[in-house]
C-alpha cells in the first residue's frame, strides 16, 4: 500500500507559547507557528477565534505573487499558480471560504494580489478545511504562509519562516495532506483494572421514537468515528441538529486503551466474540460488558470504522431474514433501508458465513478456530433483537473519512425520524456478497498485486501467490475484500466476494 504523503504539524500540549510548534516532512523539520489561541477541535472551530483546527486536511494547490524571485514555483512538482488581480478569497457571502474571481464586480473578501505592508502572503498554500461543503462561521482563509519575524501567532493559519516556506514549497508533492495536532502525550500503561470509563453522550427527545446508538473507535486506530461523532455532538448542543423524536446515544471512543495507544487492539480484538462475561480477564472483556449493556438498551446501531487498505467507503449489513443457525434475523428490511441511505454506494453482506468457513478451515489445519469469534457489535445487536450496520469510511488516514462518517450519522438520524429531515436518497452502485476467505498458508504467501477493497477480479485471475510458487485464482468473476499484505500463517490474507442481487 502506498501511504499518503503527509506534513505533520505538532504543538506542545503545555507551555507558555501555545502557538509555537514544529512542521515536518519525514526527517526534515522546521519551527512553525499556529493561531494565537493555539489548537482547537475542528468541530468547534469558529470564524475569528484565532485558533487552528486539529485534523488531517488536503493541500490541493498553492498561490504566489508573480514576483521574479518566486517564478521558480511554476516549475516545482506541486501545482502553484500566480495570483491575479481579480482573485478574491471570500470570507462572507454565498461563496464563503472559496477562491472566487471578481469579474469586474465589487465583491467582498480579501483580494490576494493587493499591496500589503508585509510579505506574509507572497506565497500561500490553502489548507483544505471547511471547503468541501463550506459552513459559514466555521472558519475561512486558512493557509500555510510566511511567519512574522518575531514568530508571533497567526489568525488560525500555519506559518513558517520565509526561507523555510520556500523550501517547503520545493518539497510539496501532489496529493499531500497536512496533519495538525498536539504532540503525543507520554505513553501510559493502562491496566484492565484501572482503564478509563466509557464516555456516552445522549440526547433524548420529548416525543417517542427509535433509540439509536452511534459508536466510534471500537478499534483504537480508526479515528474518523471519534472526530465525526464529536462534531455531531457539538451540532446537537448548539442546536444546529435538533433531536425531535426518540433518543440517540453517542460513544465517541469505545476502546480508550487502544485509542490512547493508536492501535487496533488494547489486549485483543474487541470486535470478535463480543458477549457479556462474568469473569472479565482483560481490557476488552471489561469494555465488552459495558458495550453489550448499551447495545441491549438501544434498537439500532451505527458502528463507524475505517480500514487499513485503500478503497471506497462501504456499508456492511447482516443477512436476509432467516431461521438459520449462524445468524437468525427478522429485521433485514429496516436495516437494508438504513444502509442504502447512509451515503456510501457500496453495500456488502455475508460476513458471518465467510468468517465461520475461515474458522473451520483454520481448525481443520490444526489451528484455533471458533465460528462465534465473528460476532462483533452489529452481530450482537441483531442477537438481542435490534439491527445495526457497520460503516467503513475508507482508509484510516484519508481525511475524507471524517466527512463520510459525519454525513452518515446525519443521514441515519433523518432516516430513523429522529430529526426533521427528509430521508436521504438511496444510493447503490454495487452489492457484494462475501462468500469465502483465503487463508495465508505460510510466511512468503503474498497478494498477486496491490489490491484494494472492492477491486474486481476475473474468473481465473491470480489473487494470491503462495510461498511455494503455486497460485490461488478467482473461482469466478468477483471482488477482493479486506486484502492484508501483512498476513501471517493462518491469518485471512483476503476475502472473496461475488456480485449480489439482493438489492435488485
Amino acid at each position: 500500500m502506498t501511504s499518503i504523503p503527509t506534513i505533520t504539524v505538532r504543538v506542545p500540549r503545555t507551555g507558555p507559547a501555545g502557538h509555537k510548534g514544529t512542521l515536518a516532512i519525514g526527517d526534515w523539520s522546521v519551527p512553525c507557528v499556529v493561531g494565537t489561541g493555539g489548537l482547537v477541535a475542528a468541530s468547534v472551530k469558529r470564524e475569528g477565534d484565532r485558533k487552528t483546527p486539529i485534523g488531517v486536511f488536503p493541500l490541493r494547490y498553492g498561490l504566489f505573487k508573480p514576483l521574479p524571485a518566486l517564478r521558480f514555483l511554476e516549475s516545482v512538482s506541486f501545482p502553484f499558480v500566480p495570483c491575479s488581480d481579480d482573485m478574491i478569497w471570500e470570507e462572507d457571502g454565498p461563496d464563503y471560504n472559496r477562491l472566487v474571481f471578481a469579474d469586474g464586480a465589487d465583491r467582498p473578501g480579501d483580494r490576494l494580489a493587493r499591496p500589503r505592508d508585509h510579505d506574509l502572503f507572497n506565497v500561500i498554500v490553502p489548507i483544505g478545511y471547511n471547503d468541501a461543503v463550506a459552513e459559514a462561521g466555521r472558519g475561512s482563509a486558512l493557509f500555510v504562509h510566511a511567519a512574522r519575524p518575531d514568530m508571533s501567532g497567526t489568525a488560525g493559519c500555519v506559518a513558517l519562516r520565509p526561507d523555510d516556506l520556500l523550501e517547503l514549497a520545493r518539497r510539496l508533492k501532489p496529493g499531500m495532506v497536512i496533519d495538525i495536532d498536539y504532540e503525543a502525550a507520554p505513553a501510559q500503561t493502562v491496566r484492565a483494572d484501572d482503564a478509563s470509563p466509557i464516555e456516552t453522550v445522549s440526547f433524548a427527545a420529548l416525543h417517542p421514537g427509535p433509540k439509536l446508538l452511534v459508536t466510534g473507535a471500537v478499534h483504537g486506530n480508526e479515528i474518523c468515528g471519534p472526530e465525526a461523532i464529536s462534531r455531531v455532538i457539538a451540532d446537537c448542543r448548539s442546536g444546529k441538529i435538533a433531536i425531535r423524536r426518540g433518543q440517540v446515544t453517542f460513544v465517541p471512543i469505545v476502546n480508550m486503551k487502544a485509542y490512547r495507544a493508536n492501535t487496533r487492539e488494547g489486549d485483543r480484538n474487541l470486535n470478535r466474540n463480543l458477549r457479556p462475561r462474568d469473569n472479565p480477564k482483560d481490557n476488552e472483556d471489561l469494555v465488552g460488558n459495558v458495550l453489550c449493556a448499551l447495545l441491549r438498551e438501544h434498537e439500532v446501531l451505527l458502528d463507524i470504522h475505517s480500514f487499513r487498505s485503500q478503497g471506497k467507503p462501504f456499508v456492511f449489513v447482516g443477512p436476509e431474514d432467516n431461521d438459520g443457525e449462524i445468524e437468525p434475523f427478522r429485521l433485514s428490511g429496516p436495516e437494508s433501508e438504513l444502509a442504502l441511505r447512509l451515503g456510501p454506494d457500496i453495500i456488502m453482506h455475508g460476513w458471518m458465513p465467510a468468517y465461520a468457513r475461515a474458522a473451520l478451515e483454520r481448525r481443520r489445519r490444526g489451528g484455533a478456530g471458533d465460528p462465534t469469534e465473528g460476532i462483533g457489535t452489529t452481530e450482537y445487536m441483531r442477537s438481542v433483537g435490534g439491527y445495526g450496520v457497520t460503516l467503513e469510511c475508507g482508509n484510516h488516514g484519508d481525511p475524507r473519512a471524517v466527512e463520510v462518517a459525519y454525513h452518515a450519522i446525519v443521514n441515519a438520524l433523518g432516516q430513523l425520524g429522529l430529526i426533521d429531515a427528509q430521508p436521504s436518497k438511496a444510493k447503490l452502485e454495487k452489492t457484494i456478497e462475501i462468500v469465502d476467505a483465503v487463508l495465508c498458508d505460510a510466511a512468503g504467501d503474498r497478494l498477486a498485486r496491490e489490491f484494494v477493497t472492492g477491486d474486481a477480479v476475473r474468473s481465473g485471475e491470480t489473487i494470491v501467490v503462495r510461498a511455494d510458487g503455486s497460485r490461488m485464482t478467482a473461482p469466478s468473476n468477483g471482488f477482493v475484500v479486506f486484502p492484508d499484505r501483512n498476513a501471517r500463517a493462518m491469518d485471512v490474507i483476503c476475502y472473496f466476494g461475488v456480485p449480489s442481487k439482493r438489492f435488485g
